[in-house]
């Protein structure tokens, strides 16, 4: 939903503001098919935000910064880049990021960048305003380095003046002061100077980077958050956010553009009937092939239901992007009883291995129950 506020503007513009796109990251826990679907879904997604930008009328796009993974990814990720950046039918501004900074080597200044970027797309490469449309400046903060010394958006809005004719937009990255909980291990952004900027008329908005969750810091200051999600920590992911200032007020509306989805699942396994509650779960998940489950789990099972739980999760793999245990909170255990090892029907080196397992896993080790699970799991397909 829109929020609202009072401003002395006459005349009102839309634009769009995204970030974070990160175009050539990988996450290794999707597989080479579910990395390369989701990698092309992340290019989608810009792609999409043109057709946002058709459909509202924005007048440009800009992207608050890490556009890119890094300063090294393959060329074909900047020509596919670069492909998707045309089917933005309106100026588009880029802000680099900590990932894709202008350091010495950045990709900026490449020779696949500079001989394929579309004509109607801007990297913001210094403090100075920019005037986008008439009565419209940018002002961007593009970081230099990844360790920058001091406050990295600072040096956009410091030495700026209000202009009661202008409307002015700051487009900065980097985590803020307030939100940080003290664990960044880079300056932070001074939310204090950012809100004095916007009450004294020097900013009429903030479009921030860095954070993957559409987050509303105040009215007029905003983290657009990712194209696409990427992590399952991420609460608001894949928006891009329209922005209309004008006629005394600014209105910010989070749009979808992501396809994608990853899941945290806790699970209890106990018996028959928890089991069969996970496979109901998975079967009314929707869009499977583009959504990723991390599995948080904790109990004890049978042996025959702690293969049948294998079995779930390796064929539920199959059919989402990915499907894992999340080694971190997975304390599920075998309990093996008496009946579950007579039915193997094991003799000789075999019967005496599972001896031995029994035997270690009554003294604790758990590897010894994985085993144990393995091998009852082995046998009954080879019955």
């Amino acid at each position: 939903m829109g929020v609202s506020v009072l401003f002395a503007m006459d005349e009102s513009i839309t634009f769009l503001h995204s970030s974070d796109w990160q175009l050539g990251m990988m996450r290794r826990f999707l597989g080479p098919d579910g990395q390369a679907r989701w990698g092309q879904a992340r290019l989608d997604a810009v792609a999409r935000i043109g057709e946002v930008a058709e459909r509202t009328g924005a007048a440009f796009v800009v992207v608050t910064g890490d556009v890119f993974e890094h300063n090294q990814v393959e060329r074909q990720t900047i020509l596919r880049a670069c492909e998707a950046l045309k089917r933005i039918p309106v100026p588009v501004v880029l802000l680099p990021g900590n990932h894709d900074a202008l350091e010495p080597g950045s990709l900026w200044t490449s020779s696949q960048w500079l001989a394929h970027a579309p004509d109607h797309v801007t990297v913001l490469t210094e403090t100075t305003p920019f005037q986008i449309v008439p009565g419209v400046e940018l002002v961007g903060a593009p970081w230099r380095s990844r360790r920058p010394l001091s406050d990295p958006a600072a040096p956009g809005y410091a030495d700026l003046t209000a202009d009661p004719k202008t409307t002015r937009i700051l487009l900065a990255h980097g985590q803020l002061t307030s939100l940080s909980g003290g664990m960044s291990d880079v300056p932070t952004i001074d939310q204090a100077a950012l809100e004095a900027a916007v009450a004294d008329g020097r900013l009429q908005y903030v479009g921030l980077g860095d954070r993957h969750s559409t987050t509303r810091v105040t009215d007029r200051i905003w983290f657009s958050g990712t194209q696409e999600v990427t992590s399952p920590e991420e609460d608001a992911p894949g928006n891009v956010l329209k922005v209309t200032i004008g006629g005394g007020e600014i209105d910010v509306e989070p749009v979808r553009v992501g396809a994608w989805h990853m899941v945290d699942h806790r699970v209890d396994l106990f018996d028959e009937e928890s089991i069969t509650a996970l496979e109901d779960w998975f079967a009314e998940l929707p869009d499977k092939e583009r959504t990723y489950v991390r599995l948080a789990g904790d109990g004890s099972l049978s042996l025959p239901l702690l293969a049948r739980l294998d079995t779930i999760i390796d064929s539920q793999g199959e059919v989402f992007a990915s499907v894992e245990r999340w080694v971190k909170f997975w304390t599920v255990r075998p309990a093996p009883d008496a009946a579950d090892l007579e039915s193997l029907q094991l003799s000789g080196p075999a019967r005496a291995a599972m001896e031995e397992l029994r035997q270690a896993l009554a003294g604790g080790d758990e590897g010894a129950g994985a085993a144990l699970s393995l091998m009852h799991r082995l046998a009954r397909d080879a019955g």
